[in-house]
């Protein structure tokens, strides 16, 4: 049996739709249900009363107690005792306030347009009764909101009675009982904050976000951040904060004035960099001005929609990422009171080096006059990624820039981006202005921006439309542009389209331009209760191709359309080059192929003859040097004439300019020694394997993977056998083993100083009493002896040669003169 009528009322309080009594009896009496209040997230029964008329149940009551004067109430029918209308109702500082939901977007009006060209809501038509103006309590994801009591006059003074946020106070604890929120508004000063849990992906188990807002009127500040808990599946915890404070008046001079700073860092964690065209709504760089606007329902701070703008979504500005560090600092100013700028940097390293550089900055004309005739806001996004060899750079409108009306809105940007160092593409860029239309497709990893161009409604009846494009790559420029005028008043409606665009290749060299126009009128005529519409339409459009030169025009008139072609037909794929023209668009020869020294290179020699290469001189230890190429290689080889080895085999190569596919690419590697042929066979080696572009050398332009063929081999490290130091000194002359006298023999010091001590004599056999003393049971003894020693103390001699006689004949070749003795 349904105990409440109205199921969207129930659904209110009550999640998954009415509430429901199994059983009940007839009869008036108290009955308790199970449920759960959106707001308490309370497990306690919710008390229903009702009244029985006949069979059914009438008058019923759930009454749920949210504690602190505050309380929900669903009410069906007319209960005994209630003087309140059946819905469910809010019950906070001795007021009842009916529940409702966020009314849902108006339908709209095609034939409708405002200056942006977007769709306006249906006309309402008034039937001159007063409108509904009872205050209503608003139900959100976040709670239960009321409306701010009104203020009222107290001896001329305006008293605000509750200290909340412009607009709403929630009821209770922000989502549920997983946070705490501070909401507090006496003039000037505002407080808004929370510090709330929220749900989490793995291998984290929560989120635990905090923001904080303080707006004096002179001064704002902010603080934000969050901190994630793993799950315990290893991952490290992840955090940020983030802080900011600002001024409405700046500090220093006239020509540059600081009006905000702002800095944070994160640990394991990352910000997304966002595009120029949205530079304007990044949250760091919003709350250099106004901390409040991040996440802002008009003039609504809502604390939890400034932590969700930062941390929530599918694509949050700050998301944890493990082994990444960052740190950001801004500067909002102004200059000569006309010109005002946001900027920061950014610093991410772990995963990718990345240096980012944001602003935006505008200014509007007059600035003294309410009444403006133009404002332009302009965002700056450059980013370097040095390890990746990746600049980008982009410029763009925000949505605030408009010329002469408000409604003349200008939007759209411009982008360029280089490559570098060892990215597979260095050596390329990229410039675009507005987006390229379908037909000029560029490759994916060109940037991409919005639409490029203006807007303006003129009064009511007049709607201009403009756009245009660019783009200038190594390969090809195009640029092209169109405008709409229409007219629309009543049943008349009239427009004027223009449309222009080329294209210009130069490798090989091709040109691909296109115009037109169009002109027409409608009207709309009622006879009786028949609408009955007349068009006329006129154009014209030419487009005009080559070498070898070809074209068509089409005439369109509003009964009937045709073409007429002349001269050669349009290409349907981009010509084959020759070798002389794919060659321009390779690196030059001294960068196509290099030898690199990685270890033991000691310089350079000098050349046999001269302008002949220097010889490297390496070090005997050892030496590796790389052989690599900018292009795929399908073999390599070793040595030269007879003595060439294959050592590394890949697929055949494909040529895609040239239109080519299967051929063969060898690098061949060989090593003179001292002028002469050597062999590299015994040589330790290791294949080079990296990325090279589908655009060069791939088989199809709409290739997968971005444009790039993964593995291919590029070349080969090279590292020279071990040294073989070998068993003997070689030949060593006189010269090297001579040496000068001392005179008188045995004078010690060498200073001339005289000499102290015992005196040194030479009396001859000492060499021969060494060498017969050395082999002999008594010094094998001995050294027996002093080897037991040592390993008792810990030594670990290993085994004893017990055969001195080789140490015994080199004695009679170790000295070079009989030795001297010191008696005593």
């Amino acid at each position: 049996m349904s105990v409440f009528a109205d199921p969207d009322a129930a659904a209110l309080v009550f999640p998954g739709g009415t509430v429901r009594i199994d059983g009940a009896m007839c009869g008036s009496r108290p009955l308790s249900v199970g449920g759960q209040a959106t707001i308490t997230a309370s497990s306690a029964p919710v008390d229903v009363a009702f009244t029985v008329d006949g069979e059914w149940v009438t008058g019923t009551v759930a009454a749920v107690d949210l504690g602190e004067g505050c309380g929900l109430l669903l009410v069906d029918g007319v209960p005994e005792g209630t003087e309140l209308p059946a819905g469910a109702w809010a019950l906070t500082g001795g007021r009842a306030l009916r529940l409702t939901r966020r009314t849902p977007a108006p339908p709209v009006d095609p034939g409708r347009l405002d200056g942006l060209g977007r769709a306006l809501p249906d006309v309402k038509h008034r039937d001159g009764g007063a409108g509904d103006r009872t205050p209503r309590a608003l139900v959100t994801e976040h709670g239960i909101l009321t409306p701010r009591p009104g203020p009222r006059r107290r001896k001329g003074m305006r008293v605000l009675e509750a200290p909340s946020v412009r607009g709403w106070s929630p009821i209770g604890t922000p989502g549920g009982d997983n946070g705490l929120s501070v909401d507090y508004y006496n003039p000037p000063l505002r407080i808004a904050g929370a510090l709330t849990a929220l749900p989490a992906s793995p291998p984290y188990k929560t989120v635990v976000g905090g923001v904080l807002l303080v707006d004096t009127g002179a001064f704002n500040g902010s603080a934000m951040g969050a901190y994630v808990v793993p799950d315990g599946s290893g991952a490290d915890p992840s955090l940020f904060a983030y802080g900011s404070l600002g001024s409405q008046v700046g500090f220093g001079p006239p020509l540059f004035q600081v009006r905000g700073i702002s800095a944070g860092f994160g640990w394991n964690s990352r910000v997304r960099v966002p595009a120029a065209d949205a530079l304007g709504s990044f949250p760091f760089l919003v709350a250099l001005d106004n901390p409040g606007e991040i996440g802002a329902d008009d003039e609504e701070v809502d604390p939890l929609k400034v932590l969700g703008e930062l941390i929530g979504g599918s694509l949050p500005w700050v998301r944890p990422q493990e082994g990444d560090l960052w740190f950001a600092a801004g500067l909002a100013f102004d200059c000569f009171e006309t010109f005002s700028g946001r900027a920061m940097a950014l610093v991410q390293t772990g995963s990718d080096l990345t240096i980012s550089l944001l602003g935006a900055a505008g200014m509007q004309l007059p600035t003294k006059s309410d009444k403006k005739i133009a404002r332009v806001e302009i965002g700056i996004e450059a980013t370097l990624r040095p390890t990746a060899g990746e600049l980008s750079i982009g410029a763009a409108f925000t949505e605030k820039t408009f010329l002469i009306d408000p409604n003349c809105k200008l939007r759209g940007g411009v982008g360029m981006k280089f490559w570098f160092g060892d990215h597979v593409n260095a050596g390329d860029f990229a410039f675009l202005l507005g987006a390229i239309p379908a037909g000029r497709e560029l490759p994916a990893r060109y940037p991409r921006q919005q639409p490029a161009g203006l807007t303006w409604g003129v009064g009511s009846t007049v709607n201009i439309t403009g756009n245009a494009y660019a783009a200038f790559t190594p390969k090809s420029l195009m640029a092209g542009g169109s405008l709409d005028v229409v007219f629309q008043s009543g049943m008349l409606r009239a427009w004027l389209t223009a449309r222009v665009d080329a294209l210009l290749e130069w490798n090989p060299f091709y040109f691909d331009v296109g115009m037109g126009i169009r002109v027409g009128v409608s009207a709309t005529i009622k006879v009786w209760f028949v609408k009955i519409r007349i068009s006329i339409e006129v154009g014209v459009s030419v487009r005009v191709w080559g070498p070898a030169v070809g074209g068509e025009a089409t005439v369109h008139l509003w009964f009937i359309s045709f073409t007429i072609g002349f001269g050669a037909g349009r290409r349907n794929q981009a010509p084959a080059l020759d070798w002389g023209g794919f060659q321009g668009m390779l690196p030059p020869p001294e960068n196509m192929v290099r030898t690199t020294p990685v270890a033991g290179y000691t310089g350079e020699g000098t050349p046999a003859t001269r302008g002949d290469v220097k010889p490297w001189l390496v070090s005997n230890g050892g030496f590796t040097f790389t052989a690599d190429t900018q292009a795929p290689v399908s073999k390599v080889y070793l040595n030269q004439d007879g003595d060439t080895v294959e050592v590394a085999t890949d697929t055949a190569v494909d040529i895609l300019p040239m239109h080519v596919r299967g051929k063969g690419s060898e690098l061949r590697i060989r090593l003179t020694y001292n002028g002469q042929a050597a062999t590299m066979t015994p040589w330790g080696r290791a294949v080079l394997r990296g990325n090279v572009p589908n655009g060069l050398w791939g088989q199809r332009p709409d290739a997968p993977n971005d444009g790039i063929i993964a593995d291919r081999i590029l070349g080969i490290r090279l590292t020279s056998p071990p040294v073989d130091h070998g068993t003997s000194t070689g030949f060593l002359d006189e010269k090297a083993i001579s040496f000068d006298p001392i005179t008188p023999d045995g004078n010690q010091p060498l200073s001339g100083e005289t000499a102290t001590g015992p005196v040194p004599t030479r009396p001859g056999g000492v060499i021969a009493a060494i060498r017969d003393g050395i082999d002999t049971a008594t010094t094998r003894g001995n050294r027996t002896a002093l080897a037991q020693a040592l390993t008792g103390l810990g030594a670990d001699l290993g085994a004893l040669d017990t055969d001195l006689s080789t140490y015994a004949r080199a004695a009679g070749t170790a000295f070079t003169a009989e030795p001297m003795l010191v008696a005593g």
